[in-house]
């Protein structure tokens, strides 16, 4: 079975939230973040002193859970959401989520950073009536 990509972006388009899984030292973690996508890229923001910065600098090898896809990649980080190098990308998230950056963001510190996240290997669960009836791969990179 062939992966369908544009239902996959579709996914990652209405996704609030993604689960990115990081690893460092054999020791794997999870935890929700909220991503923007820009075709098949993804992108996060993130404290530079969180515990997932740290990971995905320290080890690129990434994995998500979207919807029914999983994907593994790899981290790059990008710098200073505040820097002149990110306006754009910047201007972007806030256009996805509105509050971000702002007073009512509960989240925001002064050493917020961005990083790409590339799909390398993709799978789908293929549904269907609600019942799973097979799984794709593919690689992508």
């Amino acid at each position: 079975m062939e992966i369908n990509l544009e239902k996959l972006e579709e996914t990652l388009d209405k996704a609030e939230v993604i689960y990115l899984s990081t690893s460092v030292h054999d020791v794997v973690s999870s935890r929700p973040v909220s991503p923007l996508n820009i075709g098949l890229n993804l992108y996060i923001r993130t404290s530079a002193s969180s515990k997932k910065a740290k990971e995905m600098t320290a080890n690129p090898n990434i994995a998500v859970c979207a919807g029914k896809f999983y994907f593994t990649g790899k981290a790059r980080f990008l710098g200073s959401a505040f820097g002149s190098g990110n306006t754009e990308l910047k201007k972007a998230y806030i256009s996805r989520y509105p509050d971000s950056f702002g007073k009512e963001d509960e989240f925001i510190e002064s050493d917020e950073v961005f990083f790409e996240l590339t799909i390398e290997h993709v799978s789908e669960w293929i549904y269907e009536n609600d019942i799973p009836v097979g799984f794709a791969e593919q690689t992508l990179r």
